[in-house]
């Protein structure tokens, strides 16, 4: 059985599972790669692990893509090996094949200036547009949510009274939300401004349709140079877990990473942690106590983080 056969058995397998037309795609991108390498007709019993490392040293060495992006690759083809490993066999084991380590890069964390920004920088001629644009910027800062899911939102999920959204996450799985005040009121405002009143989902395009994929990227990528922050619906999502992390450590004086693994569908919390340790990160930076000038006995007072 050819590898191209198998891959097509293992895309219809991830799609029964639930999983959306983007996560297929993204799927079929990353591991067209590894077929294109190896030959998408050869027999998986020919594929030894010679070769898989082969095709890694491939693109380690390619200048033309990044370490990160060389370790997407890697772990998107280490799934396909899995799942023909556990469906078929293999003459090598790929679990054991171990992912590539990357730069520790630590997501920009936006502070109160530079939010209110971002919402200054929506404005739109058409109100109720512009009212659409806050609304979900909002829900995407205030809970996490992908964009996939807020795109999918659907207005009989709201429940405007406890301020909790119902959200179809990764494998169709659903999960529960919440957002604050500023948020509800955003999202009232575009309610009572949008014309569709009668569509099925929360966000709709000018024509009253559905979100596309395209079409968030497009609006944030004009925000993005619009305000010169660096912003992106995953930078949206990593900002609210890290903040999650802080308010929570501060006020309660642990970061509840537990809830937060839950509240971003993650399936491992090991996911979760590194928001908790960049919080701790923060927190620790900001509460620290030069000893020089308790000796110099200076008197200025230590200006406090933005971030927090």
């Amino acid at each position: 059985m050819t590898l191209q056969h198998l891959y097509e058995e293992f895309s219809a397998e991830k799609e029964l599972q639930g999983l959306s037309v983007e996560s297929i795609k993204d799927y079929k991108y990353h591991i067209l790669r590894f077929l294109r390498y190896v030959g998408f007709y050869m027999d998986y019993r020919y594929l030894t692990k010679d070769i898989v490392d082969s095709y890694i040293l491939s693109l380690l060495h390619d200048s033309k893509i990044s370490r990160n992006t060389a370790a997407t690759y890697v772990r998107n083809a280490k799934i396909f090996l899995c799942w023909i490993y556990d469906n078929y066999d293999l003459s090598f084991n790929p679990y054991k094949i171990k992912y590539l380590k990357t730069p520790k890069k630590n997501v920009h964390i936006y502070n109160a200036a530079e939010i209110k920004m971002i919402f200054d920088s929506m404005h739109n001629s058409c109100l109720w547009l512009e009212a659409r644009n806050k609304a979900m910027v909002a829900i995407m800062l205030d809970s996490g949510v992908r964009q996939s899911e807020v795109r999918t939102l659907l207005k009989l999920n709201i429940d405007f009274d406890c301020h909790i959204l119902k959200v179809t996450g990764k494998g169709a799985k659903d999960r529960f939300v919440s957002v604050g005040n500023y948020s509800m009121q955003l999202l009232n405002e575009y309610f009572t401004l949008c014309p569709f009143g009668n569509a099925e989902y929360v966000f709709v395009d000018r024509y009253g349709n559905q979100l596309t994929r395209n079409a968030v990227q497009l609006f944030i990528n004009r925000l993005k140079h619009r305000t010169g922050i660096d912003i992106t619906a995953h930078k949206l999502r990593h900002n609210y877990a890290t903040n999650f992390c802080i308010d929570n450590l501060q006020l309660y004086g642990n970061t509840n990473v537990y809830d937060l693994s839950i509240l971003m569908g993650h399936e491992s919390i090991e996911t979760t942690k590194k928001y908790e340790h960049f919080a701790h990160e923060l927190v620790a930076v900001n509460n620290n106590i030069s000893h020089l000038d308790i000796v110099f006995e200076s008197i200025n007072e230590k200006p406090k983080s933005v971030y927090l």
